[in-house]
C-alpha cells in the first residue's frame, strides 16, 4: 500500500492518525468482503431506486401554539443550509409559530455571538444549523438553562438525541451508511480496481467520519488503492484545490481513477483545474461527492462530465421534520427516531431532481404526512 498526504502542517496530524486507525482496523479484522460483489452490487442498487413510500412518522401531538423559533445558521451562503430554512418556512405556513434567521457567516466566533444573541431573544427554540454543538456544549447548557428547546441540524456526528450536548435530537443523514455508499459506487464503477484520492475538513468531525468510513472501504478492496487523502478546509477549498489538483495529477499520472469528496464544493473548484490539465476527458478521475447534492452537482452529472454522482439530503423534508421534532419536544414527547434513507444520485435517476430548484425532495407524500399529524 502506498499513500501520500498533502495538507498544510497545521492538519497533517489529524490525517496520519485517519490512516494508522484505518491500518489498525484492518490488522484487527475490520477486513470487509468485497468479493461479495452481488452484496455490493444490490446495496449500491437499493440506494439508487426510488423510495415513494413514507418510512417517518405517522403519530404524534397535535400542532403546538404560537411558537417562537431562532435558527442559528453556520453560513446562510451555503446552499444546504438555506434549504433546510425553506422547508422549515414551508411546513409553517398556517401554523402560529414564527422563525428568526441568524448568520455565523463560517466563522465559529461570529456563531458563538450568533448563538449568544438567540438565547437572548428567548425563544422556544433554537436550532443549530450546521454548527458543531460540541464546540458550543457550554451555550447550550445555558439555553437549556432558560428552558429553551435545542434542536441540530448537523450539529453531531450521529443522528437522533444527545443530551450530554444539549440537543433533543440532531438531524442528520448515518455519515457512515453516506461514506459507504459513495466509496462502494467507486469501487463498482472501476470494476474493482478503484484508485482513490478523498478530500475532506479535519475541522468537521461529521466531514473526517465520512472520509474514515470512505478509507476503510476502499483499504477493504484488495486490488483497489487509496492514493491520498488531502484535508482542505471548506472555507478555504477556491485557494487551495488548483494546486491540490494540479499536484495529484503530476504525482499520479493516468493512475487515479476516482475523487471521493464529503462535499459537492470540492469538485466544483476542481473542474476548471482538470479542464486546463489537457488530460483527455475519458482519462481524467470522475468525482463521487458523500454529501450535498447541489445544483452544480446535479449539472455536472447530467452532463456525464467530471461527476458521477452525489449522495443528497432530504433538505426541505428535514426542515419539516425539525418543525415535528420542536412540536414533540414543546408537549414533553420523546423524538420521532426517524432517519431518512440514504439516496445516490447517478444520471440513471436524475430526473427527480427539479433541476431549477436543485433539491433532492423525495416524492413520499411527506407534507401531507406531517400534517396529517399535527391538525
Amino acid at each position: 500500500m502506498f499513500v501520500t498526504v498533502n495538507s498544510s502542517t497545521r492538519r497533517q496530524y489529524t490525517v496520519i492518525k485517519t490512516l494508522i486507525s484505518i491500518f489498525l482496523m484492518t490488522l484487527s479484522g475490520y477486513q470487509y468482503a468485497i468479493e461479495d460483489r452481488l452484496s455490493i452490487e444490490q446495496r449500491v442498487q437499493n440506494a439508487i431506486e426510488v423510495d415513494s413510500l413514507w418510512q417517518g412518522p405517522v403519530l404524534g401531538p397535535t400542532i403546538a401554539p404560537k411558537k417562537h423559533l431562532v435558527f442559528v445558521a453556520s453560513d446562510l451562503r451555503n446552499d444546504g443550509v438555506n434549504s433546510v430554512v425553506k422547508g422549515m418556512t414551508e411546513s409553517m405556513e398556517g401554523l402560529d409559530w414564527n422563525l428568526y434567521l441568524l448568520d455565523g457567516k463560517g466563522s465559529k466566533l461570529r456563531q458563538s455571538a450568533a448563538l449568544n444573541r438567540a438565547i437572548m431573544l428567548k425563544p422556544d427554540g433554537i436550532v443549530l444549523g450546521g454548527i458543531d454543538a460540541k464546540f458550543h456544549e457550554d451555550t447550550i447548557k445555558t439555553a437549556q438553562h432558560f428552558g429553551i428547546k435545542v434542536i441540530g441540524w448537523h450539529a453531531a456526528n450521529e443522528a437522533g438525541p444527545n443530551p450530554e450536548l444539549g440537543l433533543y435530537t440532531n438531524i442528520t443523514t448515518d455519515a457512515e451508511e453516506v461514506g459507504d455508499i459513495a466509496a462502494l459506487f467507486a469501487i463498482v464503477n472501476s470494476g474493482y480496481k478503484a484508485q482513490v484520492v478523498i478530500f475532506t475538513d479535519s475541522n468537521y468531525s461529521i466531514a473526517m467520519q465520512k472520509a474514515n468510513r470512505m478509507a476503510s472501504r476502499i483499504q477493504a478492496c484488495s486490488d483497489c488503492r487509496l492514493l491520498a487523502i488531502e484535508d482542505i478546509p471548506l472555507d478555504n477549498i477556491a485557494a487551495e484545490m488548483p494546486t491540490a489538483i494540479a499536484k495529484l495529477l503530476n504525482q499520479f499520472p493516468n493512475q487515479i481513477t476516482h475523487f471521493l469528496v464529503i462535499n459537492d464544493l470540492y469538485i466544483d473548484f476542481a473542474v476548471p483545474s482538470l479542464t486546463a490539465s489537457g488530460i483527455a476527458a475519458e482519462d481524467l478521475p470522475k468525482s463521487i461527492s458523500a454529501g450535498d447534492g447541489s445544483h452544480e452537482a446535479y449539472r455536472r452529472i447530467r452532463s456525464g462530465k467530471h461527476q458521477l454522482a452525489t449522495v443528497p439530503e432530504p433538505l426541505f423534508m428535514q426542515g419539516w421534520q425539525i418543525i415535528d421534532e420542536f412540536n414533540r419536544a414543546f408537549q414533553g414527547e420523546s423524538h420521532s427516531g426517524f432517519l431518512a434513507p440514504v439516496h445516490l444520485i447517478t444520471r440513471n435517476n436524475l430526473e427527480n431532481i427539479v433541476l431549477n430548484v436543485g433539491v433532492y425532495d423525495p416524492d413520499n407524500d411527506y407534507r401531507m404526512a406531517y400534517r396529517k399529524i399535527w391538525q
